[in-house]
């Protein structure tokens, strides 16, 4: 199954203020072009705990050469895009039927209807972002918009007061790289269809495989409310992050393989929340 990836362009006549983070608003906008064709699919896709086979990004604000993400909105006319990722071909097809169902599709946000100006549609397979992997040493990641990630605290523990707990995970603002790699190698294993032998790729990032090598401009924590009257909110950082694959435990199969990880990161997100717009990244290798 090659990844999707479709952006959306269109015209925001006027300001648009979010009642929290766009990204919500556009994983919002992806179940109901589901719904149109398949509303079945999109409550099972909404209520389903295994891993999602998409990912968004939030509202991102044209601006002659240059972009921005918008978290919560801005005040004057905009050419505006988002992207939807998809990963499984049985959704792709729900999805294209619904974009094909209506003339000119259009999107509602913030009570307003847009219409879709441009749609982008590109494609990638599992096996060409692998074939063009390279035995990386050194990258940067550009978080562009909050991450974070899970780390289970209920793993090993007899404590009956863990065991009960009703969220059995600790939120990790912080670029952690055993965590933030198992969560790519884990969407590899279950979405390529490829042979991995995930272990072992594990077990040499949690060796020291890929370590922390700075933060060139800095990072910093971002605080975002699922609800304006909500007391719900998620943190996370971004910012540039500096990583490395020391001398003496690099191998060139898993040095790329984590090229490919970080490649794949660009179409899926990384992290908690990926669905919603929540860690994603740019990446930028750096080959001696």
């Amino acid at each position: 199954m090659p990844i999707g990836q479709l952006t959306f362009r269109m015209v925001s006549e006027q300001g648009l203020k979010f009642q929290s983070f766009s990204g919500f608003a556009i994983r919002g906008v992806l179940f109901d072009f589901l719904k149109r064709i398949d509303e079945q699919l999109a409550l099972k896709l909404h209520s389903d705990k295994t891993i999602a086979p998409y990912s968004v990004t939030p509202v991102e604000v044209l601006w002659g050469q240059y972009s921005s993400f918008i978290f919560n909105g801005f005040d004057k006319p905009a050419t505006v895009q988002f992207k939807i990722s998809i990963f499984e071909q049985s959704l792709m097809n729900v999805l294209t039927q619904a974009l094909l169902s209506s003339g000119s599709p259009s999107v509602r946000l913030v009570e307003v209807d847009t219409v879709v100006t441009e749609i982008q549609v590109n494609q990638v397979s599992f096996e060409k972002i692998l074939e063009e992997a390279k035995p990386v040493r050194r990258f940067e990641v550009l978080f562009r918009t909050p991450c974070y990630f899970r780390r289970s605290i209920t793993t090993g523990s007899s404590n009956p007061v863990l065991k009960s707990v009703r969220t059995p995970y600790r939120a990790i603002p912080l670029p952690e790289t055993s965590l933030m790699f198992k969560n790519l190698a884990r969407l590899w294993k279950r979405f390529s269809g490829m042979s991995l032998n995930y272990r072992d790729y594990v077990s040499w990032v949690e060796r020291g495989g890929v370590t922390l090598a700075g933060f060139p401009r800095g990072i910093r924590t971002v605080r975002v409310y699922e609800h304006p009257k909500s007391n719900k909110w998620v943190m996370g950082f971004i910012g540039a992050v500096r990583f490395s694959i020391p001398e003496d435990i690099f191998t060139e199969k898993h040095a790329r393989f984590t090229d490919a990880l970080m490649r794949l990161a660009e179409y899926t997100n990384v992290g908690g929340n990926r669905t919603a717009g929540f860690g994603v990244v740019k990446y930028f290798p750096k080959m001696h």
